[in-house]
């Protein structure tokens, strides 16, 4: 793994988030994106060199949905970037964890993105990003 690529925070208003975060970090999101098969919308804020993700649902039955619903709105999961998201799903399924999707799947940002079940990883979901190249 390479760095911390993002955190995601889910929320239950995207625009009023955006306004929240602004504040906060004192910078205006610089990329709103709807991810239709995942059924959220994102919007992302560069801080220094790592991003945070805002992650809006947009229908009832999406996993962000499920997640306000049972947790409310908060840290919903932390991204890491690696130069090959198979090698490392390959390489941490050896050493005993669980991959909710095991084919890597398109994600926001340009990625690639699989992610580790959190019943594995000490109750933080996390997620693998790959860049996608051209």
């Amino acid at each position: 793994m390479n760095k911390i690529e993002h955190i995601g925070i889910a929320v239950k208003d995207l625009k009023t988030s955006n306004t929240v975060f602004a504040k906060i970090l004192g910078v205006s999101h610089y990329k709103e994106e709807h991810i239709a098969h995942e059924g959220v919308n994102t919007s992302f804020f560069k801080v220094g060199n790592e991003k945070i993700e805002l992650l809006e649902a947009v229908n009832s039955s999406s996993t962000i949905a499920k997640f306000l619903n049972s947790k409310g709105e908060g840290v919903h999961h932390i991204a890491f970037s690696v130069d090959n998201i198979t090698t490392e799903i390959e390489r941490l399924k050896l050493e005993g964890f669980t991959i909710i999707n095991e084919t890597p799947k398109r994600g926001a940002d340009n990625k690639l993105v699989a992610f580790l079940h959190p019943k594995t990883t000490n109750g933080v979901l996390i997620e693998l990003c790959q860049e996608i190249k051209p």
